[in-house]
């Protein structure tokens, strides 16, 4: 993974998934990308990467802060589970070759079950 591919991957959810509103670059260096996509004006899926240190992290955040997540650090992926984000739990499965649409998936039932759209 490197970060014009995680972009275009970002772009391709944008343009593929029905409660994307928009995508914004909030920050970008040589090595690290971070990107809001927006669902709502409260309500956003925050995407962060490090080309040199591996580090990715997927957040759906709401105006109190994470409500859901998935994280790599050290090369091991493990998930914040809704409703309980401080928890850490292993995901020894880790993640697929495109993170962002496979965590859209998981927000879209979060979304829907919750009933946060």
């Amino acid at each position: 993974m490197n970060i014009d591919r995680l972009q275009i991957e970002a772009q391709d959810v944008l343009h593929q998934t029905w409660f994307v509103q928009e995508m914004k670059l909030v920050d970008q260096t040589n090595e690290t990308v971070t990107i809001h996509l927006i669902l709502t004006p409260d309500l956003f899926v925050q995407v962060f990467f490090s080309q040199r240190s591996g580090r990715f992290n997927l957040a759906l955040v709401g105006p109190a802060g994470r409500l859901y997540g998935r994280d790599r650090e050290h090369g091991i992926w493990h998930r914040h589970p809704f409703g309980n984000t401080e928890k850490h739990e292993p995901t020894p499965t880790g993640m697929s070759n495109r993170p962002i649409e496979q965590f859209m998936t998981e927000v879209e039932q979060i979304l829907l079950e919750k009933e946060l759209i």
